[in-house]
């Protein structure tokens, strides 16, 4: 930045000049330089505004700032166990991720934030003229802020409206999911308290999904054509008989699902912090609760039509950092609930029964070289021991950045599990950061599935089916290269337990997962 700062003001230093001479003569050049001096200062200011100001200049407007990152991922992947234990799946293949950002402080109440997304697999287009159209608006929202200059009554708040990119704790439930080439948006409204001392709320609510869009251009156009509430597909034509996702795309949405709820931060003390949270997603039935006329089969990957859910999510968190009464000491301790009730096709509806939690603490050596921390973590999410009872008792992880806390390699969910975790970390230099962590995993109950990262089922429990899953070792080492420029290598090891062979048939088997990230960034 101070390269093309020094550039502009050479630039305006010889035009000014230049001018100057031009107009007056030499010897009224010394009348052009209090202008001169003047639009450095300007400049100056621009770039050491703090919070505003930014890296680029816009007319009428307090700053503008523009961000830019790009991401290369290369994977490497022997999957052994996730084969149920039969001849190993090799596959290897390189991602990349790039993003575009304008945030225009525009002025004390008003902001505006846009950030561009392009993913991709190196190869995926098959020709060096493919075009397969992956650039999509991660984030896009309008935020209101100050709102105490209208009226007192609303000192301290804001309100955001838009899409944008929203996680809160470890994202256990409620995640970004960057760790994902495409990530995570919400769609929706949020409104903010922050007294910017020890108290914060948010309130929300988030259309995941929506069956009326009104025809909206590259939308679905649902009631358009005489099939209110059923599926179209990603084209928005009606199926046809024998419809398939080869010959017509994937099918849209017929339902609404809404993601709503409060999350607070309280401040008890210095390092210890209380956090309560309650989110309900309402999902609804398709138009028939059945399969729609209009289709010969059902879209594609669906067994039955889709049922409704009302889940109720209440809980807290309690972290606990730098409190001076416990030194070198960390800790975070979330418990959570669901209930409320899901309605099947079949018109049989269950209760939801199920709870979740999250227990770690660690310890860091701040006084001896390298500053080691070792940490142990319990995580449970109960899991369902009779589907046919009227009760649903499998914690659902929601929105969850999983591969954050439930293992690198990706092959378990906050659903059905326990996790025992090891953890130890040190920094060897100020640039590099060595983590090393171990898992444990079981079913909490093994009539129920094995859920994935993702939450898809891999292996149906059974009362002659084993509980435990089995171990896992990740090693990932970050190291900041170059200004602006990170390098991320990590390996994992997933050890299969008896599940693997009793569940999904063959020998136990391994997988092997290794990558090697870049990212530059500013």
């Amino acid at each position: 930045m101070s390269k093309i700062r020094n550039c502009f003001i050479i630039l305006a230093s010889v035009f000014t000049i230049t001018s100057a001479c031009a107009l007056v003569g030499m010897q009224d050049v010394k009348a052009a330089e209090p202008a001169l001096s003047d639009l450095i200062k300007r400049i100056e200011a621009l770039e050491s505004k703090p919070g505003g100001g930014g890296n680029v200049s816009a007319p009428k407007i307090r700053g503008l700032k523009m961000g830019f990152d790009i991401r290369h991922r290369f994977e490497f992947r022997s999957d052994g166990a996730g084969n149920g234990g039969n001849n190993a799946i090799d596959s290897e293949f390189t991602l990349q991720r790039v993003r575009l950002s304008l945030d225009a402080d525009v002025n004390r109440n008003v902001r505006g934030f846009v950030k561009l997304q392009d993913v991709r697999t190196f190869g995926a287009e098959q020709s060096t003229t493919g075009n397969l159209s992956r650039v999509d608006l991660l984030e896009g929202f309008v935020e209101l802020r100050n709102l105490g200059d209208f009226t007192s009554l609303l000192n301290n708040t804001s309100l955001r409206v838009g899409r944008w990119q929203q996680w809160y704790g470890k994202n256990r439930w409620f995640g970004h999911l960057n760790w994902a080439n495409q990530s995570r948006s919400y769609d929706g409204i949020k409104f903010r308290y922050d007294n910017k001392k020890n108290v914060w709320v948010d309130l929300w609510a988030y259309q995941i999904s929506e069956d009326q869009t009104g025809v909206a251009s590259g939308d679905n156009t649902f009631g358009a054509t005489g099939t209110t509430g059923r599926a179209l597909l990603a084209n928005g034509t009606v199926p046809v008989v024998g419809a398939t996702a080869t010959n017509n795309g994937p099918y849209r949405s017929v339902r609404d699902e809404l993601f709503w709820g409060m999350y607070a931060g309280v401040k008890v003390l210095e390092g210890l912090t209380v956090e309560p949270y309650i989110a309900i997603r309402n999902r609804s039935r398709d138009a028939d609760g059945d399969r729609s006329p209009d289709f010969a089969t059902l879209p594609p990957g669906a067994s039955t039509a889709i049922g409704g859910e009302q889940r109720y999510h209440v809980g807290g968190r309690l972290v606990g950092k730098n409190i001076h009464w416990l030194p070198g000491v960390d800790f975070t301790f979330e418990q959570a609930w669901q209930f409320g009730r899901t309605e099947a096709v079949t018109y049989r509806s269950q209760d939801i029964d199920a709870y979740g939690g999250a227990y770690d603490i660690g310890y860091t050596f701040k006084d001896i070289p390298w500053s080691p921390r070792i940490g142990y973590s319990y995580v449970f999410a109960s899991g369902d021991d009779d589907p046919t009872d009227g009760d649903n008792e499998t914690f659902s992880h929601l929105y969850p950045t999983g591969h954050a806390t439930m293992g690198y390699i990706d092959f378990h969910a906050w659903q059905n599990i326990r996790d025992h975790q090891g953890h130890l970390s040190f920094q060897p230099t100020k640039k590099m950061l060595v983590k090393v962590d171990y898992h444990n995993f079981s079913a909490a109950d093994r009539l129920d599935d094995w859920y994935t990262v993702g939450g898809a089922g891999r292996g149906v429990g059974g009362s002659s089916v084993s509980d435990n899953y089995g171990d896992e070792i990740d090693v990932t080492v970050k190291y900041k290269l170059l200004k602006n420029f990170g390098v991320v290598a990590g390996y994992s090891k997933y050890m299969a337990g008896k599940f693997v062979e009793d569940a999904r048939g063959g020998d136990r088997g391994d997988t092997d997962w290794f990558y090697l990230q870049t990212t530059m960034k500013f």
